[in-house]
C-alpha cells in the first residue's frame, strides 16, 4: 500500500511537470523540465514494475497446501483489492500520459502553422505524425521566409517529438501491464469463487453426514426398543408356559 501511495504522488508530480513542459517559454527551461520529468517517469515505472512483481509473488503463495481454505480466501481477497487499486492507478497514469501526448501534438501543429502559415492541414498532420517528422519539418520550415523563427521552432519541435515517442512507449508498457493485472484480478476472483464453492460443498456434505448420523441413531434406538419389546414378549410367553405346565 505504501508503494501504491508513492505511485499516486508521483503521477501527480509527473502531471505537474507535463504542464510546465507545455508552457515552457524557452528551450533551456523545457530541457531542464524534461530531464526532471524523464527521471521521475523512470523511477515511477521502476516502482510500478516492483509492485507488479510483488503481486505476482503474493499470487503464487495461494497454492501453499499448508494454508487453510479460509486463509486462502482472505489472502486472495486482500491481493485482489490491491490489484484492483493498482489497475486503477495504471489506467489513470496511462490516461494522463495520453492527454499530455495529445496536447503536445496540438502544440506542434500550432508551431508548424506559425513557421509555415500557408501549410495545409494535411501537411501539418503528416509533419507531426510521420516517423520521419523531424526531417520533413526541417525541410519545410527552412522554406519559410522567417528563417530565424523557423529554426527556433524546429528545435522545439524536435524536443517535443522526442517527448511524444517516449510517452507513447510508456503508454504501450502501461497498457500491457494493465492487461496483465486485469487478468490477475480475474484469476483471483475465479479462485475465490472456486474455494467458496468447495467450502459450501464441504459444509453441505457435513450437514448431510450429520443428518445421516442422526437418522442412524434414531433407527438404532427404534431397533433397540423393538428388541426389548420382543424380549419382554418372550419372557411373558415363557412365564405363561411354565404356569400352564
Amino acid at each position: 500500500k505504501e508503494q501504491m501511495t508513492q505511485v499516486d504522488e508521483r503521477i501527480g508530480q509527473i502531471a505537474h511537470l507535463h504542464e510546465q513542459a507545455l508552457t515552457a517559454t524557452s528551450e533551456s527551461k523545457h530541457s531542464m523540465i524534461s530531464r526532471d520529468r524523464d527521471q521521475l517517469v523512470s523511477d515511477t515505472n521502476a516502482l510500478i514494475a516492483e509492485i507488479k512483481q510483488n503481486l505476482d509473488v503474493l499470487e503464487r503463495t495461494f497454492d501453499d497446501p499448508t494454508v487453510s481454505k479460509s486463509q486462502r480466501i482472505a489472502r486472495a481477497s486482500h491481493q485482489q483489492s490491491l490489484a484492483k487499486r493498482f489497475s486503477e492507478q495504471l489506467q489513470r497514469y496511462r490516461q494522463m500520459e495520453y492527454q499530455y501526448s495529445q496536447r503536445n501534438r496540438e502544440r506542434l501543429e500550432r508551431q508548424y502553422r506559425i513557421a509555415r502559415p500557408d501549410a495545409t492541414d494535411e501537411e501539418i498532420k503528416n509533419a507531426v505524425e510521420n516517423d520521419q517528422a523531424g526531417q520533413v519539418f526541417a525541410q519545410s520550415v527552412m522554406q519559410s521566409s522567417r528563417v530565424g523563427e523557423a529554426r527556433r521552432v524546429l528545435r522545439d519541435v524536435e524536443e517535443r517529438q522526442a517527448d511524444i515517442k517516449k510517452i507513447e512507449k510508456t503508454i504501450g508498457e502501461l497498457a500491457e501491464m494493465f492487461v496483465e493485472v486485469s487478468d490477475m484480478v480475474n484469476r483471483q476472483q475465479e479462485m475465490i469463487d472456486n474455494i467458496e464453492s468447495a467450502v459450501e460443498e464441504t459444509q453441505g456434505n457435513v450437514e448431510t453426514a450429520h443428518k445421516e448420523v442422526k437418522n442412524a441413531i434414531v433407527y438404532r434406538l427404534k431397533a433397540r426398543k423393538k428388541i426389548w419389546i420382543i424380549l419382554l414378549l418372550l419372557i411373558i410367553i415363557i412365564v405363561i408356559i411354565v404356569v400352564v405346565v
